[in-house]
């Protein structure tokens, strides 16, 4: 094959090759000229869509206009009226900046672009028909500007055999628009399909605005936070760990008014709810981070999307704190759901009526007088023993000596109190009675977490006490694991459990909790070793001890199934006011669930007479 000269490629040809980078499908044509009105101060935005955006994509605003002596240069390549200077670029303000969206969407459809300004009396439009720009001609139309485009793709069939139906480009695009709306309660918008009304946004608040991000059910579980320090302000909503989903569909992240996908962010939302939510969810937010344009840019991705912090580790920081502060001090004891006559009906009519009498001579009483007491146990970790109470933090230590992660007063649970009676049904559950009607604890759940965060409290004045092995107990190991091993071995130190090499893939045990002494030691470092092989591995240090604090809870918890004097169920619920985070277990689990009085009036039907 001979040789070919290097040579400059034609405009048209690099429009077509920037298109194939800006504009991926539809809703890439959406955002681009949807960005353009938020700039041009449009207060009314109305996007109209026919075929999923393949026929026609129409984008109307009421905006500052284009003047027509400027209308040819509004498909020109690199051609725009937010950067003047090399300095500009560091400070980036606007949606768009390049100057490359119009030209690249020119160049791959049957575009017109009418606009008029205020101050004149006439509209102007002119045409891009493939890259071939028209010139421009007095038009009727409003003030604003008007953009039309036809036949997407139309000289690049590749790219359009590779869109998808109109109903799933459609949704893209309705997604695309939601993104665009949430951080611009001020401006309203209007999408329509094949001449129906599919979204309608109108001017509101900007809480308001941002609660259109989620479902319904959503919007009455939401926290609102604002933090701020010298440059940076955060605020927006946060959901209930409750509502946290597998994927992260809820979450939307906003830098300076724009929709943004950053790793650093998306962890810090994740590790704020550590111990709230189940491992692998993502929790419902919509944050907002107001920042100098000057210490981030924006000039990463053809797109926009991706954005590079100058100092990442502060912003991670904020969010996290910012989150977790309101978590910690917010009442998040989920409600618990009524049954459905359905599922009432599935249980056994001997066992409701039982289970209905308990409960209604419990209230009517409001002590456990008349109620049979479970017979004497001895559990595995005693709840009202003094060996049981790990030290606590001490509140009044100045808020410069404890650590970040620790609120400086517990937390309240809200109507809720021990001088009322507490019953254990199933040897699992404890019901306890309340200003607002009742509590239903998984006395396993609440046990781990109480356990978890004294056991956090205990490590921060020093490495827990252990007990030395008279014959150290050993056990086989893989190299993986042994490996493992050295990585969390301070960690592993400062708990109180000593394992060393002993041999050709031996490890023994040399040291253990003494509060886990009911525990077989070499049973527990198994499973450590087996979970770390697969678990912790990739995780930070704060992860893994958490995981690992989290496996010593566990363990150390009173079980399902284990019947509790009154004098223990006295001791755990009084230690639930005391502690971080009581909603939830380690795992994230609710250890407890809320039921009104009005909830139960309406399951025995008491309502409306």
């Amino acid at each position: 094959m001979s040789r070919r000269p290097i040579q400059q490629l034609s405009t048209a040809l690099v429009n077509r090759i920037a298109a194939g980078e800006v504009i991926e499908r539809p809703a890439s044509v959406v955002k681009e000229l949807v960005e353009n009105a938020i700039d041009a101060g449009a207060t009314q935005i109305l996007i109209e869509i026919e075929d999923g955006g393949r026929e026609l994509i129409r984008v109307i605003d009421d905006g500052g206009g284009i003047p027509p002596a400027e209308l040819p240069l509004a498909f020109a390549e690199h051609a725009t009226n937010k950067l003047s200077c090399d300095d500009d670029l560091f400070r980036i303000s606007t949606m768009g900046f390049r100057g490359e969206a119009l030209a690249s969407i020119g160049s791959v459809s049957h575009a017109r672009l009418q606009s008029r300004t205020k101050d004149t009396d006439s509209a102007y439009e002119i045409s891009n028909r493939g890259g071939e720009i028209g010139t421009p001609q007095a038009a009727a139309g409003n003030p604003g500007t008007t953009i039309e485009i036809r036949n997407l793709f139309y000289n690049t069939p590749a790219r359009r055999k590779f869109m998808k139906g109109a109903s799933t480009e459609f949704g893209h695009i309705n997604e695309m628009v939601l993104r665009l709306a949430l951080p611009h309660a001020q401006v309203g918008f209007k999408v329509t399909h094949n001449g129906r009304s599919a979204l309608d946004l109108p001017v509101t608040t900007p809480e308001q605005r941002l609660l259109e991000a989620w479902p319904k059910e959503f919007r009455e579980a939401r926290l609102a936070i604002g933090t701020r320090d010298a440059e940076i302000h955060i605020s927006g909503l946060v959901g209930l760990p409750e509502f946290a989903r597998p994927t992260g569909r809820y979450q939307y992240f906003y830098l300076n008014g724009r929709h943004i996908k950053d790793k650093f962010i998306q962890h810090a939302a994740r590790e704020a709810y550590r111990g709230l939510t189940e491992p692998g969810r993502y929790p419902a937010c919509v944050l907002m981070i107001e920042m100098p344009p000057g210490d981030v840019d924006v000039n990463v991705h053809p797109t926009k999307i991706e954005v590079r912090f100058r100092d990442s580790g502060r912003i991670h920081g904020l969010v996290m704190s910012a989150i977790r502060e309101k978590l910690l001090s917010s009442d998040l004891t989920p409600a618990a759901i009524p049954m459905r006559g359905d599922n009432i009906e599935s249980i056994q009519p001997a066992n409701r009526e039982d289970m209905r009498a308990t409960l209604a001579a419990f209230f009517k009483e409001g002590s456990t007088e008349g109620i049979a007491a479970p017979p004497p146990y001895q559990p595995t970790f005693q709840l009202n023993s003094p060996a049981a109470q790990t030290q606590r933090i001490d509140f009044s230590t100045p808020t410069a000596s404890v650590p970040m992660n620790v609120p400086t007063s517990p937390p309240s649970a809200p109507g809720f109190s021990t001088k009322h009676a507490a019953i254990q049904l199933h040897n699992s559950y404890l019901v306890a009675q309340t200003e607002e009607g009742m509590v239903i604890i998984d006395q396993h759940a609440l046990h781990e977490r109480v356990m978890y965060e004294e056991l956090r409290t205990r490590l921060m004045r020093g490495p827990l006490e252990s007990q030395r092995m008279l014959i150290p107990q050993t056990l086989s190991a893989s190299l993986r694991q042994i490996a493992m091993l050295e990585q969390i071995q301070g960690l592993l130190q400062r708990l109180g459990i000593e394992v060393s090499p002993f041999g050709p893939g031996t490890l023994a045990v040399q040291a253990f909790p003494t509060f886990l002494e009911k525990l077989d030691p070499v049973t527990f470092v198994r499973e450590l070793l087996e979970r770390g092989e697969q678990e912790l591995l990739d995780l930070h240090e704060e992860e893994i001890l958490h995981e690992l604090l989290d496996m010593m809870a566990c363990k150390a918890a009173v079980k399902a199934g284990d019947p509790l004097t009154p004098a223990e169920i006295e001791a755990l619920l009084s230690r639930r006011e005391l502690i971080d985070r009581s909603s939830n277990c380690p795992h994230g689990r609710p250890t407890t669930l809320r039921l009104t009085l009005n909830d139960l009036e309406k399951q025995f039907k008491r309502t409306g007479f």
